[in-house]
C-alpha cells in the first residue's frame, strides 16, 4: 500500500536493500505474479507474499491495474519448541524462506526449485513452467490426473489446482541458515535451531464472478527434522495498509475465522468515499491428529500489533528482531504475554481475539468503542472508552498450538479478498458475505466451474445450446456425458470444452478431464473478451460438436 513518502524510505532502507541484494530472491523464479481475476499479488521465494519488491511502496492491488493496494505485506512464521530450544521461522517483510528442501538435514537445492505459474489456456508449447511441471509433482504441485491413472503424465494430465483460472506453486525450506537474520520484521533471526521444513506453497484464484475477488493459499508444512516440534503455531501475518496506511482499523470475525482491516473513517485519501474492507481467513487450520475424528482448530488466536510510529503501548509494538515477543502475539498475547482485554465481556474480559464486534451496526467490541490500555499485567489497566485513533495496523491469524512429529504434514488454506460496500463500515459486511462464498467452495472440495445436473444416465453425448444467448458476460454450458455403451459413448475418454474466437483462436478450455455419465452445467465467463461472435466445442475421442455464443456488452 502506498505509505507516505518518509515511511517508504524507511522500509527501503530497512528491508529493500536485503532483497536488492539477493539476486536469489528478487529474479530468476523468485518473484511471480498471481493476477488472473480482480487482485493482484506478488510472491517472493523467501516466503512473503502480498509485497511487490519492485515496487517498495506497492503491495496488494485492488482493483487490478488501479495502483491502489489494500496489504502492504502478508506471509507465514511458524515456531516451535525443539529439545527445549525455540525455533523460529519467520515471513512477514523479508522472509527466510528459501527455495529448496531438506536432505539428510541440510539445506539442499537446484534450478528446478523455483516458481511455476500456469494459466488456464497455456499448454507445455506456450509455457515452460507447464511443460516443467512434472518436475515439482513429487514435492506436490497440485494437477488434474485426467486419465485416472494415479500418474502425472505431462502430455494428457492438467498442471494447477483442478478448475483454477492461475495456480502458481513452489517449494522452500527454512534449512537455509543464511536467510535467518534480525530484520525480518516479526520475530526473526534465529538460525539455531533450525526447522528443517519443507512448505509446499500453492496459491490459486478463479475468474468466476462471484468469486473474483478472493486468492486461496495453501501451504503444506512437512516436519523433515528427526526430532518432533512441540508447541508448533503457524501464523499469518499480514499489514494491511488499506489506501492511505494511517488511518485503518481491525477487527476479528470470530464466526469465520477472519481478522480484516477496514477504513476508520468514511473517505480515504486514495480509495475515495466507501473505501473497501480486506480480510485473511483460515478454511484450514493446523489439525489435531491424536484424536478420531482429527479436529481443525482453525484460528485459535487473532490479535494485532502497531507500527512503532503510530507510538502505541510498548507491549503492542512492533516485535522486530523480538522471536519471543513474537511468540508470544501468536499464541494470543501482547507482547509481554499480557492478556487482551475485552471491555464490553460479561465476566472474564481475557481475550485472545481483539475487536469482534460488528463494525457496521457497531454491536459489541469494535474500535469505536476504545480499547484498554495496559502492559505489564493484567491489573495495570486504563480503559479509554472513546474510538481508537486510526493508525497504521498489523494483524495475526494463528493456529495452534500442537506437536508436529517427524515425517508429519500439517496443511493450512487461506484466503484473502477484498469487498467494497455503500459505507467504510458497509464494506466489512460485504466481505462477510464473500467469506461465505469462500466457504462454501471449500466445503464443495473447490469444485468451481463444473457442476453435476443430476446423476440419470444419458443415451447420447450432447452438448446444448447456451443459456442465455446472447449473454452479458455470463452464461451457462450444459453438456451430457453417456455410459460406454451408448452409440457416441465417449469409452473412457477425457472430456474436453474449449471456446474459440471468430479467427479459430482458442481463449478458454472449461473442460479437460474424465468425467463419469451424467449431466454437467459449466459457466464461462466473457468479462476480459470483446463482444462478438463465439464458438464452444465439445470433444471426446472422435466426437465433436460445435455450436455458437454471442457476447454483447
Amino acid at each position: 500500500m502506498k505509505k507516505s513518502v518518509l515511511w517508504s524510505l524507511v522500509l527501503l532502507l530497512v528491508f529493500g536493500f536485503a532483497f536488492m541484494n539477493d539476486s536469489s530472491k528478487s529474479s530468476n523464479g523468485g518473484y511471480v505474479y498471481l493476477d488472473v481475476n480482480n487482485l493482484k499479488s506478488g510472491f517472493t521465494n523467501s516466503g512473503v507474499f502480498n509485497r511487490d519488491t519492485t515496487n517498495v511502496a506497492c503491495g496488494l492491488e485492488w482493483p487490478k491495474a488501479s495502483g491502489k493496494f489494500v496489504c502492504f505485506t502478508s506471509g507465514l512464521t511458524m515456531a516451535c519448541y525443539i529439545n527445549g530450544q525455540f525455533a523460529m521461522t519467520a515471513g512477514s517483510y523479508k522472509g527466510e524462506y528459501a527455495p529448496g528442501y531438506v536432505l539428510n538435514g541440510h539445506y539442499a537445492t537446484n534450478s528446478n526449485f523455483k516458481f511455476y505459474k500456469v494459466t488456464r489456456g497455456d499448454n507445455s508449447g506456450t509455457n515452460p513452467d507447464w511443460a516443467n511441471w512434472g518436475l515439482m509433482v513429487p514435492y506436490g504441485a497440485p494437477w488434474t490426473d485426467v486419465n485416472h491413472n494415479g500418474i502425472y503424465d505431462p502430455s494428457v494430465d492438467t498442471p494447477g489446482v483442478h478448475g483454477a483460472s492461475q495456480t502458481i506453486f513452489i517449494c522452500l525450506t527454512d534449512a537455509d541458515s543464511s536467510s535467518h537474520d534480525i530484520g525480518e520484521g516479526f520475530g526473526g533471526g534465529i538460525k539455531d535451531p533450525l526447522m528443517l521444513s519443507e512448505v509446499h506453497l500453492t496459491a490459486w484464484a478463479y475468474t468466476k464472478n462471484s468469486i473474483k475477488d478472493v486468492q486461496f493459499i495453501k501451504y503444506e508444512v512437512i516436519n523433515k527434522n528427526t526430532v518432533a516440534w512441540d508447541s508448533t503455531i503457524l501464523s499469518i501475518i499480514s499489514d494491511p495498509d488499506l489506501g492511505t496506511a494511517t488511518d485503518d482499523y481491525i477487527g476479528c470475525d470470530t464466526v469465520r475465522d477472519m481478522p480484516y482491516c477496514y477504513n476508520a473513517n468514511p473517505t480515504d485519501l486514495i480509495y475515495g468515499f466507501a473505501p473497501p474492507a480486506y480480510g485473511m481467513m483460515f478454511l484450514q487450520g493446523m489439525v489435531r491428529k491424536d484424536v478420531t475424528p482429527n479436529v481443525n482448530l482453525g484460528m485459535t488466536a487473532s490479535n494485532y500489533f502497531t507500527n512503532t510510529g503510530s507510538a502505541p503501548p510498548p507491549c503492542e509494538s512492533d516485535p522486530n528482531g523480538e522471536p519471543i515477543p513474537a511468540y508470544n502475539i501468536m499464541k494470543g498475547f501482547k507482547k509481554d504475554l499480557t492478556w487482551w482485554l475485552n471491555p464490553l465481556a460479561s465476566g472474564s474480559m481475557k481475550t485472545k481475539f481483539t475487536y469482534p464486534g460488528s463494525p457496521e451496526t457497531n454491536t459489541g467490541w469494535t474500535e469505536s468503542k476504545g480499547s484498554i490500555l495496559n502492559c505489564g499485567g493484567d491489573t495495570n489497566t486504563i480503559y479509554y472508552n472513546t474510538p481508537n485513533i486510526a493508525g497504521d495496523r498489523r494483524f495475526t491469524i494463528n493456529s495452534g498450538p500442537l506437536k508436529v512429529n517427524p515425517g508429519d504434514t500439517q496443511k493450512i488454506i487461506v484466503a484473502q479478498m477484498v469487498a467494497r460496500g455503500i459505507t467504510n463500515r458497509n464494506s466489512v459486511g460485504n466481505l462477510r458475505d464473500l467469506a461465505d462464498t469462500a466457504i462454501a467452495i471449500y466445503n464443495g472440495g473447490f469444485n468451481v466451474g463444473i457442476i453435476p445436473v443430476n446423476n440419470s444416465v444419458p443415451a447420447l453425448l450432447n452438448l446444448h445450446q447456451n443459456y442465455p444467448n446472447p449473454f452479458n458476460p455470463v452464461t451457462r454450458i450444459k453438456f451430457d456425458v453417456p455410459n460406454m455403451s451408448s452409440p457416441n459413448g465417449i469409452i473412457g475418454n477425457p472430456v474436453l470444452l474449449k471456446v474459440f474466437d471468430i479467427t479459430g483462436r482458442e481463449v478458454s478450455t472449461l473442460i479437460n478431464e474424465k468425467l463419469q455419465p451424467g449431466s454437467y452445467e459449466v459457466t464461462f465467463d466473457g468479462s476480459n473478451l470483446n463482444s462478438g461472435i463465439y464458438f464452444y466445442q465439445l470433444i471426446s475421442g472422435n466426437f465433436k460438436e460445435t455450436r455458437k455464443l454471442i457476447l454483447l456488452k
